[in-house]
């Protein structure tokens, strides 16, 4: 049943509506996709610091100082975000009998888990400036192509969604999916670490990432998004995506969380070997406590977020993680007495509340004040919107990453990692005042005067 044929088609306003357009296995098979992208990036920022600044093998030498590492990550991804608006406009603009955004989804995702598997084989043993070259340009390769099949799979959430319900369904599909693929990389792959080593897990799972990215190329694209290829030249594009003023505040808003999420997720398997004194194994406990609560709260956000708008949930994320974050400083000398083990599965345990949050509602957000852009310039343009987002991101990670391995370096163990969680607190902490400022009842109104379906 298309959209113009939806026996449901006035139920009402925006926020409210709980049922979306779309059959549910378009719903599934899109987030399918995200498990396998998640898996493998996930399995990356967690694992390659962790092999690149320890020993490979018992008595080996570590391939690189952490604060060199973070510097060859930061150029990598200034690499990557110059990408993102150039693969963003040959999205938008691509003309193509798949669609626009399928084709890019094809011929990326086979050649970006092979650079992946590539990284984890560096071509020096111990600490050379050639493994820091090889690592250089394996990552700009890999973020590239991350960007290539990222970028049009996310605005391809926002060229699916005819409603509201629609781009929440979507965005809880791809969270749902993003928690498996994540529970997957910090559970699993901490389980076949101390099983099998670093490496032989990569290539397990980097297999298996293969399959699932390859599954949303069965959704009909051209059936359920009807918007026309844009026109607009690159330059222009960008200039034009950045003059939306609901986007930037989204924008500056999203980068504040993510400079703390990164820095915090970059460091689990050190939290749990280096300051809670536990083995390698140990992270799939952690994750699962994290990952376990954030499960449960998947349903409730997806309804809070139909009911009172995306906003308030933003904001609540954000200032749940602000709170929590602090208390990685703890870790090492635990309050009331509480085993080490026991008081991290707390803190990550809490940590899944907000968690929920963070993985459902910043790209729909992100496709809500895309819709704008028909207005604005006549063209729908939503690869431009989640490429500048992604463009700031990627140097955001860069820094963040880099940020964090001056911390471990200047400021030693464990200091350098308790500072980690005050650190990311702050900048969540930035991220909610800002977000205070989105105009979402202007940018709902203004959807609904150019998407009459929007409303339905």
């Amino acid at each position: 049943m298309g959209r113009d044929e939806d026996p449901t088609a006035a139920d009402g306003p925006v926020v409210g509506r709980t049922r979306g357009l779309l059959p549910r296995w378009v719903v599934l098979a899109y987030g399918t996709g995200a498990v396998g992208w998640v898996l493998v990036d996930r399995i990356l920022l967690t694992w390659l610091f962790y092999f690149y600044i320890t020993a490979p093998a018992e008595g080996g030498e570590p391939l690189m100082l952490p604060l060199v590492f973070g510097g060859v990550m930061f150029a990598g991804r200034v690499v990557d975000a110059l990408a993102d608006p150039v693969i963003a406009r040959l999205s938008d603009n691509h003309r193509g009998r798949r669609g626009r955004r399928l084709p890019f989804l094809l011929v990326s995702a086979v050649p970006y888990v092979a650079v992946f598997i590539a990284l984890f084989h560096p071509p020096m043993v111990g600490r050379s400036p050639v493994n820091a070259l090889y690592l250089g340009v394996g990552l700009a390769l890999y973020f590239t192509l991350f960007t290539a099949y990222v970028g049009p799979y996310l605005a391809l959430l926002a060229d699916l969604s005819g409603t509201t319900a629609d781009r929440v369904d979507l965005s809880t599909s791809k969270a749902v999916a993003t928690l498996v693929g994540a529970a997957v990389a910090l559970i699993v792959s901490g389980l076949l670490v101390e099983a099998v080593g670093v490496v032989a897990m990569v290539w397990m799972l980097g297999l298996i990432a293969v399959v699932l990215l390859l599954v949303p190329l069965r959704i009909p694209e051209r059936r359920f998004a009807h918007a026309e290829p844009a026109t607009m030249p690159l330059v222009e594009a960008v200039r034009t995506t950045l003059t939306n003023r609901p986007f930037v505040v989204v924008l500056i808003g999203a980068n504040a969380l993510w400079f703390g999420f990164n820095i915090i997720s970059l460091n689990v398997p050190l939290y749990a070997t280096s300051l809670l004194g536990l083995s390698e194994g140990a992270v799939a406990v952690l994750m699962g406590a994290l990952f376990g609560v954030c499960l449960v709260a998947f349903p409730v956000v997806n309804r809070i977020s139909k009911r009172v708008g995306l906003k308030r949930v933003m904001i609540a994320s954000l200032v749940g993680f602000a709170v929590v974050f602090p208390l990685i400083a703890l870790f090492p000398t635990p309050p009331f007495g509480l085993p080490h083990l026991a008081f991290g599965v707390i803190v990550m345990a809490i940590a899944g509340i907000p968690l929920a949050g963070f993985f459902i509602v910043p790209d729909a957000i992100i496709a809500a004040v895309a819709d704008l852009e028909l207005e604005r310039s006549g063209q729908r343009r939503e690869g431009m919107y989640f490429g500048v987002n992604g463009l700031t991101l990627k140097i955001n990670l860069g820094i963040s990453t880099l940020v964090s391995g001056a911390l471990l370096q200047f400021a030693g163990d464990p200091v350098g990692l308790q500072l980690t969680g005050p650190v990311s607190a702050v900048a969540v902490a930035i991220g909610a005042l800002v977000f205070l400022r989105y105009p979402e009842a202007d940018v709902e109104a203004a959807r609904a005067a150019v998407r009459p379906d929007a409303t339905a």
